[in-house]
């Protein structure tokens, strides 16, 4: 793996906001710690997607977890971000315990980053801006938990609910007034609605599964001078999936051992697909080229 140019403040949220962390996160110095914040207590969250303002959430990137890579390798090519989260609370400082490192008064925590963040639109939505993945029963967990996060505790969902409406989803037209009980998802520490338990469960459980590997990758970004970039200032650090992790992610991920050809491929096309794109060199996805190219080479 070799040494990524910057740690990426225009990177991905892992609240699934699909706007770029400067203009998002990082855009408030407070953001990483929801006990920093003034924290509403309204009880009741209500919630519908809106579709004609889909444009405004559905970003070029997602986050998945280890479980979802089976079923989304082959429309997102997909990388390793880690981030900094500072705990809430007690519980929360449990789960980030359970799911990252701590590193002073923070902890670290990696996830897939699935899609290419630099792009306004994410490729799976449609003009009519309904999402193809969701029409094929496949959607990410993180886009079917919006505007909600999983990093979070469920029962201060609504102070992340509060937040996004303010910063990330100002223009969604998803949020209902709070005397509108049409679309209630999230009461009283509890999600209400079938499919956003489902989607934090899910993620929740990606994200402790996956932990030995992101542990394995950080120890090798940590060798590199990106990852002082990273501890100096803030935003996402972005990396390739490690060639020598690959084969035992993938078995991990339940990608069949037949499979792991055609995973290769697609990644290989999908990344080179990204780079036709733009006119400036992202340096994580020549990377990722390369390293499933060397795959190649050795065998799988």
């Amino acid at each position: 793996m070799r040494d990524q140019k910057k740690t990426e403040r225009n990177g991905p949220r892992a609240c699934g906001s699909g706007k770029k962390y400067k203009k998002c996160c990082g855009n408030n110095p407070n953001s990483s710690s929801l006990s920093e914040q003034v924290l509403l207590k309204p009880g009741i969250c209500n919630f519908e997607c809106a579709v004609d303002c889909a444009g405004q959430c559905c970003g070029g990137a997602t986050v998945i977890t280890i479980d979802e890579i089976g079923r989304l390798y082959d429309v997102f090519p997909i990388t390793v971000g880690f981030r900094k989260y500072i705990p809430a609370d007690a519980g929360h400082e449990a789960f980030l315990e359970a799911i990252g490192t701590r590193n002073g008064g923070h902890f670290i925590v990696g996830d897939f980053i699935a899609g290419n963040w630099r792009t306004a639109r994410c490729a799976l939505l449609g003009n009519d801006n309904l999402c193809g993945l969701h029409m094929e029963g496949r959607k990410p967990a993180q886009c079917s938990l919006v505007p909600f996060c999983a990093i979070y505790p469920e029962e201060r969902q609504d102070a992340v609910f509060i937040e996004q409406k303010k910063t990330a989803f100002s223009r969604c037209g998803g949020f209902r007034a709070h005397n509108d009980t049409s679309a209630v998802v999230w009461r009283d520490g509890s999600f209400t609605g079938k499919l956003y338990r489902a989607a934090f469960s899910a993620f929740r459980s990606g994200l402790l599964r996956q932990k030995p590997f992101m542990m394995k990758i950080l120890g090798e970004l940590k060798r590199q001078n990106v990852f002082r970039e990273f501890m100096r200032g803030s935003g996402v650090l972005e990396s390739a999936i490690p060639g020598n992790m690959l084969v035992d992610l993938l078995d991990a991920a339940g990608v069949p051992a037949e499979a792991r050809i055609n995973y290769i491929d697609r990644q290989k096309e999908l990344f080179g697909l990204e780079l036709r794109k733009t006119e400036k060199t992202i340096a994580v996805f020549a990377d990722s080229i390369e390293t499933l190219r060397k795959i190649q080479e050795e065998g799988v």
